[in-house]
């Protein structure tokens, strides 16, 4: 089946002179490398060393033997210069050894055949979670990355987005992404069970028809499997929103090649069918279990934010953390004053269960991975060769295609950088790249760390003690005596941000942290001598440079653009020097698709950075000094413009206007060797501002700053909300036994001033009550710490206006047990009259703040409600109307109920009974329970019972509560059916009352 590209003129981004005009993206296994360009490499490092031995020999005999440095400035500038013209050889250096080990790899690497693949697919395979770390990022962004994940050749995978988005957005474009991006999982796990549901029932059929050999026509079915799903395939690419080149680069060659390579399956199935050639049923079976594997996938969503219990740290690694740190554990939601806290349930009371997974796949928001990715990392790491391996990456290559000069010279040296990394690891000095990696759980586990924030123990696995924190990870794994993998090929593709704004953000973050991580090599290298390991001076020296280069490089081109040096300094032959370097990497840009003019362009690109490299390696000093972490800084992923700071638009204007000054200077002087050296950086400079920043950005964005600089509007004050007041606790007899509430001492001593806080109460038992339950059983405790809660609210709606009727008081115990067994152990001690008075109590003291107009039910226990007197006065405390929901009391316990007080009672289960509790109670509610509701939405027979019991509760002065309502259809049913009021999960979970007031307030 054939497929037209893509037609780039639907793409909404207008391209730029100069855009990258690729449209092919990178080969998958590297073009093989010539002798001659080995050979070229090698002499590039000897002519590198040869000429700097040189240069310094020469100055060093000419400034001190001569004596040429005749005074003690001449001989510091000396020393200087040597420094900075050596620190710059060894970066240079640097490169130009990891591109000799990248070639070697290359020429090495031996890709694995599918028949290897194949039968490691369909036997048990390796659990894997993808989480994807995202924050306030675009819908089609993350679709784009989500179901990149989704479509792994990868049996059981598990996709999870770890939505980092503020729960309470302050705008309406927040909080448009933050509900697309709680909407996409289960939208993409929508679509993916259509293809797998058919691949999984027709491999059913072939199992169940299989009569011990295979036959042509399950060669024929199987070719019309895979032939639907090259269908699907195209689909999906069809329905997918072109925005610009990362669409074209996610149709073409993600979804198409896939389909591309499905439907060559198929047309050799269907020619060996013609032939009549049958497949052995093993291999049969294998086709049957790929073709499964790529839609078997499960999408699913997680928000740290939303739980007071998990770290609040805004950076990408807490994010990671959170989650991992969860795996293999079940959990339930718990209130608190603070908010939601995911506590560990017991059995049977979990509420949220996450998987332990073998490997842990980290994907970044705005990237994509080839379909084969998971399959080949995961197959090589559970080689033995490979078991001591933590972490198997393919560092990202550009999107081919950008529109912009700036994404395409970006995008240059990120391809650049695979390079780098790639021979890295021939020397074992690989770092983990946090694009996108598979990580051993076992790994993680090892170098995992436990600190307290209150009382939530936080689990670190990926250290965030700097901004680039898998670097620091890194470090962690090879003291632990883990090892890293670059696997290599190009498996994964990441976005370049698109203008200079959002660049200097993402670059200024990446040369902060190096310089406080380079003191822990040693630890490192201590390990590795305790295990008996050589350590490589190859080794230590690429991890140096991978650290700390930024630093050193920006500070010496620094010095030598501005500071005026001795003249006899400046010798020809220290061009030289860098004359190899930049002859390797021309030829390197060629040989991953650009232009060998192109290294002109990065120096300039470079050259205008340099603010921002500084910027980010004395943000690193900073910190080492104080002790207090940098701020992590996320790249904005915008369609529009990215303001750029003040200071990045500034120090490069300066930096040209300083080379101008240099060139006037060295003209005067007739210093003709420096003369060349401010030129070349006084053109490439000017170029890059143009072309990367541009003139007009340039002067929009100070203008920008100075108006926000002179012009700063002053923030109305908010209102300062009046106090809560806490009704007092009354007493009425040694019979009351009446608990302390909202605000007590008690409640203060045992939580500080937090102890006022709303909703949390500790229940004591009066002085004259403990002393006579003391005379009767001295061994039981009366300490009131065994009962504190927390009140929520669950809002009940009017189906068919969608209002807001009334809300529920639900109590929520500390320890996590259910009220009903807070209230059975209290009755052991005779404390539950004490207890069930102080949840009503303190529910009404909390509902104070709810919307006027609404009223508030509580649950009373048959002991308290066989109080009247007691009830009576209890019940005067609030202020809004209060409706008693009773569960288990008996029809005489009703008759002394106080004056003007409304029941709501649960439906017997059973349709007449339903309807004799009515009649005999006369209650205010009829509540119909969940198992009332089963089916409410399919069966008309069920509907027809609840139309009767409707009408029979309006014509006895009921009203009737649909309660545990958990979709739209079953709500839409029941509001057919006549039902007034409903609740549930669907309409509103229950929450604190500040979440209550919050919510009630965006209605």
């Amino acid at each position: 089946m054939q497929r037209t590209p893509v037609d780039q003129h639907r793409l909404d981004t207008p391209r730029q002179w100069g855009a990258d005009r690729r449209t092919a993206p990178h080969p998958l296994i590297p073009p093989p490398v010539s002798e001659g360009r080995i050979a070229r490499g090698r002499l590039a490092i000897v002519l590198t060393i040869v000429v700097w031995a040189c240069y310094i020999a020469y100055t060093v005999f000419e400034q001190f033997v001569v004596g040429k440095a005749s005074s003690p400035k001449l001989v510091v500038e000396a020393i200087v210069y040597m420094l900075v013209v050596t620190a710059l050889m060894g970066s240079a250096m640097a490169y130009l050894i990891t591109r000799i080990g990248f070639f070697y790899r290359s020429r090495a690497h031996h890709r694995a055949p599918r028949i290897a693949l194949d039968p490691f697919l369909a036997g048990p395979t390796p659990t894997v979670t993808v989480l994807v770390p995202s924050y306030q990022e675009d819908e089609r962004v993350i679709r784009t990355t989500l179901l990149s994940a989704a479509l792994q050749e990868y049996p059981g995978l598990r996709v999870t987005l770890l939505i980092d988005d503020p729960q309470q957005p302050k705008t309406r474009a927040a909080r448009d992404l933050l509900l697309s991006a709680r909407a996409l999982p289960g939208a993409i796990e929508a679509e993916l069970s259509v293809p797998f549901t058919r691949a999984q029932a027709a491999y059913d059929r072939f199992e169940t028809g299989l009569s011990g050999t295979a036959t042509v026509a399950d060669m024929r079915d199987l070719a019309a499997e895979y032939q639907s799903a090259v269908g699907w395939l195209y689909g999906l690419g069809h329905r997918q929103e072109m925005v610009d080149h990362t669409d074209t680069f996610f149709v073409e060659h993600i979804v198409n090649r896939l389909a591309g390579d499905l439907g060559t399956i198929a047309e050799a199935l269907e020619r060996g069918a013609a032939e009549e050639a049958v497949l052995p049923v093993e291999r049969m079976v294998q086709l049957y279990k790929r073709l499964m594997a790529i839609f078997d996938a499960t999408v699913t969503s997680f928000e740290r934010k939303r739980y007071v219990s998990l770290s609040p740290e805004p950076n990408k690694a807490m994010n990671l953390n959170s989650y991992i740190g969860l795996m293999g554990g079940s959990y339930q939601e718990v209130s608190t004053p603070m908010g939601i806290a995911l506590v560990s349930a017991g059995a049977g009371r979990a509420e949220v269960t996450i998987p332990n997974p073998d490997y842990v796949l980290t994907l970044d928001a705005d990237s994509v991975l080839l379909p084969e990715y998971a399959l080949r990392l995961v197959h090589l790491m559970e080689q033995g060769a490979y078991a001591h391996c933590a972490v198997a990456q393919t560092p990202y290559s550009a999107f081919p295609g950008a529109a912009t000069r700036l994404e395409r010279i970006s995008g240059a040296t990120t391809d650049i950088q695979h390079i780098v990394h790639q021979g890295m690891t021939h020397y074992g000095a690989t770092f983990w790249v946090g694009a996108n990696a598979v990580l051993r759980k076992k790994a993680l586990d090892d170098i995992c760390e436990a600190a307290y924030e209150g009382d939530w123990e936080i689990k670190r696995y990926i250290q965030d003690r700097t901004v680039i924190e898998d670097t620091e990870s890194t470090i962690d794994l090879g003291v632990h005596g883990w090892t890293l993998y670059n696997y290599p090929e190009r498996m994964a593709y990441s976005a370049t941000p698109p203008d200079f704004g959002s660049l200097a953000i993402q670059r200024q973050r990446w040369a902060n942290g190096g310089l406080l991580i380079l003191s822990r090599l040693k630890d490192q290298f201590r390990a590795k001598t305790a295990r008996g390991q050589k350590n490589r001076f190859g080794e230590l020296f690429l991890r140096v440079n991978y650290m700390a280069s930024i630093f050193w490089s920006s500070i010496c081109l620094v010095i030598m653009l501005a500071y005026p040096f001795n003249a006899d300094l400046l010798n020809p032959v220290l061009l030289l020097v860098s004359v190899p370097y930049f002859m390797m990497m021309a030829a390197d840009l060629k040989y991953v698709g650009y232009k060998r003019m192109d290294i002109f362009r990065i120096y300039g690109f470079n050259l205008i950075l340099l603010p921002v490299n500084l910027s980010g390696s004395f943000a690193s000093i900073l910190q080492l000094l104080t002790g207090e972490k940098s701020q992590f800084k996320r790249t904005p992923k915008v369609r529009n413009r990215t303001t750029a700071a003040t200071t990045y638009l500034l120090a490069p204007l300066a930096l040209i206007a300083l080379c101008a000054y240099t060139v006037v200077r060295d003209v005067q002087l007739s210093q003709w060797a420096n003369l060349v050296f401010a030129v070349i950086n006084l053109v490439l400079a000017s170029y890059a501002m143009i072309a990367f920043v541009g003139l007009g950005n340039t002067v929009v964005d100070l203008l920008t700053h100075l108006k926000g600089w002179l012009y700063r509007p002053v923030q109305p004050k908010k209102p300062r909300s009046a106090p809560a007041t806490t009704p007092a606790t009354t007493g009425h007899g040694e019979s009351r036994a009446m608990a302390g509430a909202v605000g007590d001492w008690a409640s203060v001593l045992h939580y500080g001033a937090e102890g006022n806080s709303p909703g949390l109460v500790a229940v004591r038992a009066s002085q004259a009550a403990a002393s006579r339950r003391a005379a009767r059983a001295p061994q039981v405790s009366t300490s009131f710490e065994d009962y504190t809660f927390f009140t929520v609210f669950q809002p009940i709606f009017e189906l068919e206006s969608g209002e807001v009727a009334g809300y529920e008081a639900l109590t929520r115990f500390a320890d996590g047990s259910s009220p009903h067994q807070g209230l059975a152990d209290a009755q052991e001690n005779n404390r539950h009259i004490d207890l069930d008075a102080a949840l009503v109590r303190a529910a009404m003291a909390s509902a104070a703040s709810l919307p006027e107009g609404t009223w508030l039910a509580v649950n009373v226990s048959a002991g308290l409600l066989r109080r009247p007197r007691e009830l009576e006065q209890l019940l005067a405390e609030s202020d809004r109307p209060i409706v008693l929901e009773i569960d288990g009391a008996d029809p005489e316990d009703f008759a002394d109920l106080p004056a003007g007080v409304r029941i709501a009672v649960d439906d017997a289960g059973a349709g007449y009974d339903s309807l004799a509790r009515m009649e005999a109670l006369k209650p205010a509610f009829l509540k119909l329970g969940r198992h009332s509701l089963a089916g409410v939405e399919t069966e008309g027979a069920r509907r027809a019972s609840i139309r009767s019991l409707v009408e029979f509760a309006r014509e006895n002065g009921c009203t009737v509560i649909a309660e545990g309502i958990e979709s739209a259809p079953q709500r839409d049913a029941l509001a057919a059916c006549g039902v007034p009021l409903g609740q549930g999960f669907h309409l509103g979970k229950p929450v604190s009352l500040e979440r209550a007031l919050a919510d009630a307030a965006t209605r």
